[in-house]
């Protein structure tokens, strides 16, 4: 019940901020429709329910779709088979699907249950296999522009992307969940470089080409404990410390869109350096997922003072 309740809180704060300032809104901009999902399917009985949702969100012809990893439970078993098998689900979505890795699909993988595989031995498997060309995945492939493609100093990294559309520039980097992979100290460092290099370069895109939206996509919860902004053992603390440097310096409607802990919550947890107020144009978004195999939709329109607005995807 208390979930249920915190949904439908998040879902009418989503309606306020999409009908504020109307009144205001010129005419003459064109609105970007997508929708974003992760965490999923986690178990067996869930497949079905996911191909079902695959068919909803074609059914709505969104102009892309964007996945925020874990396309399996942490405990489940890392196959290629598997993972072989979500490759040719997200190619059954008619519009594009940008996806960004979750820890379930790699960084977990040592777990007995999941196979006792080595973690970045699944990290090498899952870009050769998702990652393939600079193309999205879906059945009508998205133009991406990926980082290992324009830095030479992060050849490696072909998950994080950014791509443009209308106003908006969007962005996938690769930050997961089970404390980013804190713990393997040279896979992190230099995931962790890049990240952060990434999260520069398309900021200063976004604003040299004096766009009006930005949308990060990603895994991790990055707010799942206020430890993992302060914490020196915390491999996300330099993310959210670099996230809201970014964002204040922006100072424009932002959306950061990420998984990993299951329950819909939309708020404003960035906060200006070195103070504790609210960068108010900021949002980020956590998506559904595990038991609740649902979807959001995402409209952005230029032509509204608050140009988000959100509905969920649900199927029964």
């Amino acid at each position: 019940m208390k979930s249920i309740k915190n949904n439908l809180r998040y879902i009418l704060t989503a309606l306020l901020l999409s009908v504020g300032c109307l009144a205001l809104a010129p005419v003459n901009a064109n609105p970007i429709r997508f929708v974003t999902l992760g965490d999923m399917p986690y178990r067996s009985a869930d497949e079905a329910l996911f191909a079902n949702l695959i068919t909803e969100i074609n059914q709505t012809n969104p102009a892309f779709t964007i996945f925020v990893g874990d396309t399996k439970s942490g405990g489940s078993p890392c196959t290629n088979t598997y993972l072989e098998s979500i490759w040719k689900s997200f190619n059954r979505f008619k519009s594009p699907l940008i996806y960004t890795p979750g820890d379930n699909e790699w960084t977990d993988c040592h777990r007995p249950s999941a196979g006792s595989f080595d973690p970045e031995e699944r990290l090498r498997f899952i870009r050769q296999l998702y990652f393939q060309n600079s193309n999205s995945l879906g059945k009508k492939p998205l133009r991406l522009i990926r980082q290992a493609d324009i830095d030479p100093e992060h050849k490696l990294f072909v998950e994080n992307a950014y791509w443009i559309s209308g106003t908006t520039l969007f962005a996938t980097v690769h930050v997961v969940g089970s404390n980013n992979n804190f713990e393997n100290a040279s896979e992190y460092a230099m995931r962790n470089r890049a990240n952060l290099a990434w999260l520069d370069y398309v900021v200063k895109v976004a604003q040299d080409r004096a766009l009006d939206h930005l949308v990060i996509a990603m895994q991790a919860d990055l707010f799942y404990s206020p430890e993992q902004a302060s914490s020196p053992k915390s491999g996300l603390r330099e993310t959210i410390a670099r996230l809201n440097q970014l964002l204040s310096q922006w100072n424009k409607p932002a959306l950061v869109i990420h998984g990993d802990s299951h329950q819909l919550i939309i708020d404003q947890p960035f906060k200006h350096p070195g103070t504790k107020r609210v960068i108010e144009r900021a949002y980020r978004i956590q998506v559904m997922g595990d038991h609740q195999v649902e979807a959001l939709e995402i409209t952005i329109d230029s032509g509204k003072r608050s140009p988000f607005s959100f509905r969920p995807l649900v199927i029964r």
